[in-house]
């Protein structure tokens, strides 16, 4: 009985304690190049999530990168949220098994990069544009703003006009034009009241027409204030 109750040491991360359940037993006399078949260990696992992000970061590559990546390359999108989880062993032990090898495959195109880019690095350079793309320059922002001025709600014609000429997407533009809409009402302060009430509030009116305001339950007297 002591025999079997005797529990191998504990570890800590959670990764490891997946790995302790009987679904997953570890296999430490399996070689880890054997082949993708084999299930592989804890320590498999760390050692790869180690060495992926140091090769990532070596070669430039952020996790948003890698993720859109995948995405487009093996057709399973990934966030940047996932990529850092398994680089900091936060998945589960079955995840981190489905993940492990599309990483490894796209290490391994990543390093054998000579030079010239692979669709990688293509794809994250057209990830990079787009980001890029919606941060709209000063002088771009000045035309949109005087188009603003003249046409608050541009119609779906003179925004794909104003989106060629300006070169941006259509997309951009149209989502800029409902963003300054909405700051614009929030500028604007609610007092079209009417004309009578604008009148009335405004300066000099009030002291011409019934001269100073007598002390009353709103004013404060000289003997309040000290």
């Amino acid at each position: 009985m002591l025999a079997h109750h005797q529990a191998a040491p504990q570890l800590h991360h959670p990764l490891h304690r997946d790995l302790q359940s009987p679904h997953h037993p570890q296999h430490s006399d399996r070689d880890v190049s054997g082949g993708e078949d084999e299930t592989p260990t804890s320590d498999d696992l760390e050692a790869f999530a180690k060495q992926f992000k140091q090769r990532r970061i070596k070669l430039g590559f952020t996790q948003a990168d890698v993720g859109l990546a995948l995405g487009t390359l093996y057709g399973n999108v990934f966030s940047q949220t996932t990529i850092c989880r398994f680089e900091a062993l936060q998945l589960s032990f079955k995840n981190m098994c489905k993940l492990k090898p599309l990483l490894q495959k796209w290490l391994e195109e990543a390093d054998s990069t000579t030079g010239s880019p692979t669709s990688i690095d293509k794809i994250a350079a057209q990830g990079r544009k787009r980001k890029k793309r919606t941060s709209i320059e000063v002088s771009v922002k000045g035309a949109l703003e005087q188009h603003f001025h003249k046409q608050p709600k541009p119609s779906a014609q003179e925004i794909t006009s104003l989106a060629d000429s300006l070169q941006l997407e259509k997309e951009v533009v149209r989502v800029w034009f409902c963003n300054r809409r909405q700051k614009e009402k929030r500028m604007t302060p609610p007092n079209t009241l009417g004309g009578e009430s604008t009148h009335a509030l405004a300066p000099g009116h009030g002291s011409s027409a019934y001269g100073p305001l007598a002390p009353g339950p709103l004013g404060l007297s000289s003997t309040q204030l000290r």
